[in-house]
């Protein structure tokens, strides 16, 4: 028994409908990994930016211990206070080390933000790649899901068993 027109209509209908499903499914995958990719480049970004903001303010740190320093020498030395030796070495030296540690720190917390932000970079692609690999699958699903239909409604119009 041949397939009718109603028939071919019916399979032509279910590949267009496949066809669309599958196109479907590979563009959502496609665009979940380009907007993976996005925020993987804006997390790689931001963690370029938190290096570059703690090298600044460390730098800002040390200029201001600096500061400290010569406003520290200027008090002492106009009461008279000989600043080569002794207690205004020690008061340099400790304001000194201060602004060491607080720089040193500060470049460190920007160090680690700036890890966790390419951390988070590297799983956005990871999740990227594996919503588009899940579309392809479901894409490949709905085309053999379709093909076993279409056989079976075939086999049946052509007094086979389904």
């Amino acid at each position: 028994m041949a397939v009718g027109a109603a028939g071919a209509a019916a399979y032509a209908a279910l590949a267009a409908a496949t066809a669309v499903s599958v196109y479907s499914s590979v563009q959502s995958g496609k665009q979940a990994q380009a907007n993976a990719n996005a925020q993987a480049e804006q997390a790689a970004l931001d963690a370029q930016t938190e290096r570059s903001a703690a090298v600044v303010q460390a730098e800002r740190i040390r200029k201001l211990a600096r500061l400290q320093n010569s406003e520290a020498n200027a008090a002492l030395a106009a009461s008279g206070v000989d600043i080569g030796e002794g207690t205004p070495i020690n008061i340099n030296r400790e304001i000194t080390q201060n602004a060491e540690e607080d720089a040193s720190m500060t470049i460190f917390g920007g160090a680690n933000r700036a890890q966790r932000l390419n951390t988070d970079a590297s799983n956005y692609r990871l999740a990227g790649a594996q919503a588009r690999s899940s579309a392809n699958m479901q894409a490949a699903s709905t085309l053999i899901s379709s093909g076993s239909q279409a056989y079976s409604g075939w086999r049946s119009s052509v007094g086979g068993t389904a």
